[in-house]
C-alpha cells in the first residue's frame, strides 16, 4: 500500500513520511525543495527505495500509477483557511479528493519535535511565536513521533472517515518524559542551527 504525503517537506510532513518509511511502507512525497532545510530533509529520505519525490501533484499524476492508495494526506499550516490554529491534515482516499480537497479535515494539537520553525527560545506555529517552553508545557500538546504513532495506527485499524470521530472522542494523552524531549530538542538545534534559521 502507498501512502502519498503532500508538503512533505513541512517539517510535520516530513516526520510523517520517516514514520511510514520505518513502518517499510511506499511513500510518495509531494513538495518543492526551494531552500537549503528542504534540501537537507531531502537527504534523510531521498535515497530510500520506498521512497519517489514529485514537485506537485499533477507531475505525479503524471509520471506514477497508484492503484494500491493507503491515504492521500496533505498538510496544511494554519494559516490557511480550513486548517485549525496549529495547522491541519486532509485526509483523503485517493489522488482525486486530494486534487480536489474533498477529504476529512483533522485539526492538529499544538505539536512540537526536530525541524519545526524556531530560532533559539520562539517556536513558530503560523506566523505566530510562541516561547518553546510555554509550548512543552501546555497540557494539550504532543512530542511530534508520539502524536504520529496514535494517528497511524487509528488510520490503520479504522480507516479515513473513522479517523475524525475517534480524535472527537477520547483525549490524545501525551506521554512523553518532555524534560527528556525538551533537551534532545535543544541538542538538534544546536547541531543543524544553520538549517533552522534558514
Amino acid at each position: 500500500m502507498v501512502y502519498i504525503i503532500d508538503s512533505c517537506f513541512h517539517w510535520v510532513g516530513f516526520h510523517l513520511v520517516q514514520h511510514l518509511l520505518t513502518e517499510g511502507k511506499e511513500v510518495i512525497g509531494i513538495d518543492r525543495v526551494e531552500d537549503s532545510k528542504r534540501e537537507n530533509l531531502y537527504f534523510y529520505i531521498g535515497r530510500n527505495s520506498r521512497f519517489q519525490h514529485f514537485h506537485s501533484i499533477q507531475e505525479m499524476d503524471r509520471h506514477c500509477h497508484q492503484e494500491h492508495i493507503e491515504a492521500a494526506i496533505r498538510i496544511e499550516d494554519s494559516d490557511r483557511d480550513a486548517a485549525g490554529e496549529f495547522g491541519g491534515m486532509l485526509l483523503c482516499e485517493s489522488v482525486e479528493t486530494l486534487m480536489e480537497e474533498k477529504g476529512e479535515r483533522l485539526d492538529l494539537p499544538p505539536l512540537y519535535g526536530e525541524w519545526m520553525p524556531r530560532n533559539e527560545s520562539l517556536v513558530y506555529i503560523g506566523k505566530e511565536p510562541i516561547l518553546f517552553e510555554e509550548l512543552l508545557q501546555r497540557e494539550d500538546a504532543s512530542y511530534i513521533e508520539d502524536f504520529l504513532a496514535r494517528f497511524l495506527t487509528n488510520i490503520t485499524d479504522r480507516g479515513i472517515a473513522a479517523v475524525k470521530e475517534v480524535y472527537r472522542m477520547k483525549q490524545m494523552t501525551d506521554t512523553s518524559d518532555r524534560e527528556k524531549i525538551y533537551s534532545q530538542l535543544q541538542n538538534h538545534y544546536q547541531r543543524h542551527q544553520q538549517f533552522y534559521e534558514d
